[in-house]
């Protein structure tokens, strides 16, 4: 007696399993075919339309308006730089170690509450480091965008981190200068102040933030041959990348503007199929 239960369960099973099944394919099928059904519906002069059909045309209607919505809120918000094309940047063959992806979003996210081009921090961090977290100069400035302990302890606030020990280990305790979160943070809002500090000339900012700002000399070449290659080299760097993000985003422009003009046209049509089968139901006789 249980077997047979049991075996007379897995068919209700089986069979209210078929039944969801079917009735997703019946609900798809409508929702694709309501606008011919409505269309052909309108030269009907007797019988009429399952109401169903005319949900399902409304329900099309709806979703098709929404994406188009969508599409223009999107195609009208100034669109994140796109940075993934970035990790195959190797101009001088040198590989980068490790995965970018989270490193890249850090830069996005810094780059941008600082009203700053993310393509200059990826340039400046490929130029100091080459994207190693546990780099340390020769002068001692450390981490992933070659921080000095000194401007480390200025900007990392109660940090108790003092940015000089060369175990390349991060602080189990609050911020480190090694952490790539922390130091991305520190190094933007300090790269921020100096183009603020030059009126947003950048080749003086990367001069001041390579050579200290005590050995700039705005009108005349850098002080050092090694900061006067660092700012050619990340200056380069930038360009390159800013005119890659700029071509990515304007090519994707294109495919959503392209994309809501069939939208625009199907919405349209929609709405001329809705207002014809209208005419004819209510006036047509």
């Amino acid at each position: 007696m249980p077997l047979g239960r049991s075996a007379a369960m897995s068919r209700k099973r089986r069979t209210s399993s078929a039944s969801t099944f079917q009735r997703v394919i019946v609900i798809t099928f409508k929702f694709l075919l309501s606008p011919l059904v409505i269309l052909a519906d309108s030269f009907r002069r007797k019988g009429t339309l399952d109401r169903t059909w005319l949900f399902a045309f409304f329900l099309f209607i709806t979703v098709v308006m929404s994406i188009t919505g969508i599409g223009i809120l999107v195609s009208e918000e100034p669109m994140i730089k796109t940075m993934k094309m970035m990790t195959s940047v190797t101009e001088n063959q040198e590989i980068l170690s490790g995965d970018l992806q989270p490193i890249i979003r850090l830069i996005n996210k810094n780059a941008l509450e600082n009203n700053m081009d993310p393509n200059l921090v990826f340039a400046v961090i490929k130029s100091e480091s080459n994207f190693s977290p546990t780099a340390v100069s020769a002068k001692g400035a450390r981490g992933l965008m070659q921080i000095m302990p000194e401007v480390w302890q200025e900007y990392s606030g109660s940090s108790i981190c003092s940015g000089r020990h060369s175990n390349k280990i991060i602080c189990r305790f609050g911020e480190c200068i090694y952490s790539p979160e922390a130091n991305i943070r520190v190094g933007v809002k300090y790269l921020k102040d100096l183009l603020n500090r030059y009126q947003g000339r950048v080749d003086l900012a990367l001069e001041a933030y390579n050579a200290g700002i005590s050995n700039v000399r705005p009108g005349s070449e850098p002080k050092y041959k090694e900061t006067k290659g660092y700012v050619k080299k990340t200056l380069g760097l930038w360009q390159s990348l800013r005119r890659e993000a700029i071509g990515q985003q304007l090519e994707a422009s294109l495919y959503i503007q392209r994309g809501l003009k069939y939208l625009f046209g199907l919405s349209f049509l929609c709405w001329l199929i809705l207002f014809w089968w209208a005419h004819f139901k209510l006036f047509g006789k």
